[in-house]
């Protein structure tokens, strides 16, 4: 990263788009350390300097602070599964990216969905022997919190996009107009691991890139290779719609069948 000790002429290139990003803020992160925020004059994607205390950041995989770790994992569940009856029926076999403990991928096999977990930095404490296997592709993918954690978004996003052509994924967007660090809480310096903040013309750079198409709730965004209704997407990320939909449409749970899997390769 190209920065000047001055921060009002700091400038970086935009790691989604290319174009100029310029000095947009400085916080405290970890407590300890003074951190330039950078803001892309094209896309509006904001990062922060190169974050050399991540490894601090990560001495937990999941953060502490993160109190909302089981009410998200069961919300993801219910809108990923609506998506699923909605506009991907025919999926067959999935992937979570990022996959934390394996809490999600545990909830969604309970709920008759072909799982697979990844994740390079937790362990899977909730979902073994259902870890993903090298070579293998998906019908669709999801990864719920992880993008803001990217350092290298377009490298991770392009793994994401090799192994499925239907990518789910959740991530706040910046607020119009884009807050001061003390003004939103998903910078999240105290813990340190948020370094990427999405727009959603930064959303559509990305669709653009690898040809997809992007659909686009709230904090719910979904990239495929075929067009998808608007209308479904909407239905499918409604909490109060995917609830009644998922009760409608019910699929026999995989736990017995996971159990007596994981009792042979035990035996």
């Amino acid at each position: 990263m190209n920065a000047t000790d001055n921060p009002t002429v700091a400038v970086a290139q935009c790691k989604i788009c290319g174009m100029r990003s310029e000095f947009f803020d400085e916080a405290q992160v970890l407590r300890k350390y003074d951190v330039k925020y950078f803001r892309c004059a094209g896309c509006g994607f904001l990062q922060t300097e190169t974050p050399y205390w991540l490894k601090e950041a990560y001495s937990t995989a999941i953060s502490r602070l993160d109190t909302g770790i089981l009410a998200r994992n069961l919300a993801n569940q219910k809108l990923a599964n609506a998506v699923l009856n909605l506009l991907h029926p025919g999926a067959k076999r999935s992937l979570d990216f990022g996959a934390g403990h394996g809490i999600f991928v545990r909830l969604m096999r309970d709920r008759g969905f072909e799982f697979s977990w990844y994740d390079l930095h937790a362990s899977n404490n909730y979902a073994g022997g259902f870890e993903h296997e090298e070579g293998r592709t998906y019908d669709f993918l999801t990864s719920f919190e992880v993008l803001e954690h990217l350092v290298d978004p377009i490298a991770e996003i392009s793994r994401m996009m090799s192994l499925s052509p239907n990518v789910f994924v959740s991530t706040s967007l910046v607020p119009k107009p884009a807050p001061k660090v003390s003004d939103w809480w998903y910078y999240g310096p105290n813990h340190g691991q948020h370094v990427s903040f999405y727009t959603l013309d930064a959303l559509h750079s990305i669709a653009q890139r690898f040809g997809r198409n992007l659909l686009s709730r709230g904090s719910y965004h979904l990239f495929t290779v075929a067009r998808k209704s608007s209308f479904l997407f909407r239905i499918a990320t409604s909490q109060s719609a995917s609830q009644l939909l998922n009760a409608w449409q019910k699929r026999r749970s995989l736990a017995d069948s996971d159990h007596e899997s994981m009792s042979r390769r035990e035996t």
